[in-house]
C-alpha cells in the first residue's frame, strides 16, 4: 500500500499500525508527535490506529535545546 509520509510517497507492506511504522523508522516514541490524516494523536492511540491506502502521516521530531 502507499501512504504519504511527511509529504513524500512511501510504499509499505502488510498491515501496520502507527506503532509498527515508528519502530520500522527507528524513531524514539517519546520524542515524536504524529498527525494521521490531519488529526493529532496521543501516543496511546498509535497501536490501535492501522494504516490504510492513501493515508497522510506527518511525524514531527521534538528537539530540546537552548
Amino acid at each position: 500500500m502507499n501512504i504519504s509520509l511527511n509529504g513524500e510517497a512511501r510504499g509499505i507492506e502488510g498491515q501496520k499500525s502507527l506503532s509498527d511504522l515508528v519502530a520500522e523508522l527507528g524513531l524514539e516514541p517519546r520524542m515524536i508527535l504524529i498527525e494521521h490524516n490531519g488529526c493529532a494523536l496521543h501516543r496511546s492511540e498509535w497501536l490501535e490506529r492501522g494504516l490504510a491506502e492513501g493515508d497522510r502521516i506527518e511525524i514531527l521530531q521534538v528537539a530540546a535545546g537552548g
